[in-house]
């Protein structure tokens, strides 16, 4: 148990400092559960996976692939004890979500598109990393925004919010992500 503490720990270290390296801004991670420090590194090992490791060589791919999996093995063997634990929803699974993305992308029109999220939501949670990749199969900001109202109530990361925000070029959008936002409770 400890070792895979410890493991867990230099992983997180590991991360940070690479993170730390490319940006000046130091996050705060203090208060935040084990829980959802294990959701953030899963987190950050899919944008790993996704935006760097398929620009590397066919062997160092592989070598790192192999790390990675095996990182994600260790991180899964965590035991998180926390007794609200089980009561919390966990996003959908990386093998769904791709599931989900091809056949939204299947579909020719974003009304089609729309439905098939739609009826996603209604049966998965989300992270906003996923949400914003939704987002990005629709040109239209009318339609980026629909994806937003559809999968919002399911998004277990809301502390991320402001990446929603973010993803915006106009006041106006940004303003109405904001209403969609505040119109829940709690928020």
């Amino acid at each position: 148990m400890k070792l895979k503490i410890l493991i867990v720990a230099l992983i997180l270290v590991s991360i940070s400092s690479a993170q730390e390296y490319h940006r000046k801004e130091k996050k705060d991670y203090k208060d935040i559960e084990l829980k959802e420090i294990v959701m953030l590194i899963s987190s950050n090992f899919e944008r790993l996976e996704r935006e760097y490791l398929t620009k590397l060589s066919y062997r160092d791919y592989n070598r790192a692939k192999s790390i990675l999996i095996d990182s994600y093995n260790l991180l899964n063997s965590i035991p998180l004890n926390d007794e609200h634990y089980d009561e919390l929803p966990l996003p959908i699974s990386r093998s769904d979500f791709n599931g989900l993305i091809e056949s939204v992308k299947n579909e020719g029109f974003d009304s089609d598109k729309l439905s098939v999220i739609s009826i996603a939501s209604d049966y998965h949670y989300f992270l906003v990393e996923q949400v914003l990749d939704l987002m990005d199969l629709f040109v239209m900001s009318d339609s980026k925004l629909e994806v937003i109202k559809m999968t919002y109530p399911n998004i277990i990361d809301k502390n991320n919010n402001f990446r929603l925000i973010s993803a915006f070029t106009f006041s106006t959008d940004k303003d109405e992500v904001k209403k969609i936002i505040s119109s829940y409770p709690g928020n």
